[in-house]
């Protein structure tokens, strides 16, 4: 089951590639590389903005957006009765949510670690404890 969430996940990584322009097309964004982290500094202070944010690690993981979706599945997870049909669950569900936030597009299952073990420790133990793992890294690979 681990194989298939880790499939799942490299789907997921891969769909949500496709539609960001890219290496040096001409993709829609127009900031250099450099310009984020001062971007995300200056925005996390501000009420209300919306928009991509990337942490100070390049992490493009919104902690708080990740454990509000993290909260609500978490019960559902615990639900599902084994850690292959939590597994399967999330890998569904987590697919969905990129799709529907096209800013959240992590690199690898540890930048979903990162971003929930500083935003939702708690949430977050539940939820991997529920995909019969430590990690989002240990259960999707």
């Amino acid at each position: 089951m681990r194989r298939t969430a880790s499939i799942a996940l490299l789907l997921v990584l891969a769909l949500c590639g496709c539609g960001s322009g890219g290496s040096g097309s001409g993709g829609g964004h127009s900031s250099a590389p450099g310009t984020a982290a001062g971007a995300t500094t200056a925005a996390t202070g501000a009420a209300g903005t919306s928009g991509a944010q990337t942490a100070d690690d390049g992490n493009p993981v919104d902690g708080a957006q990740f454990c509000a979706f993290l909260g609500k599945l978490e019960p559902r997870l615990k639900g599902d009765g084994s850690a292959a049909g939590a597994e399967a669950d999330f890998a569904v569900e987590l697919a969905n949510w990129i799709g529907e936030h096209p800013e959240q597009k992590p690199r690898t299952a540890a930048d979903l670690d990162d971003a929930s073990r500083q935003s939702c420790p708690k949430v977050r133990t539940a939820a991997v404890a529920d995909l019969g793992a430590s990690s989002f890294q240990d259960s999707l690979g």
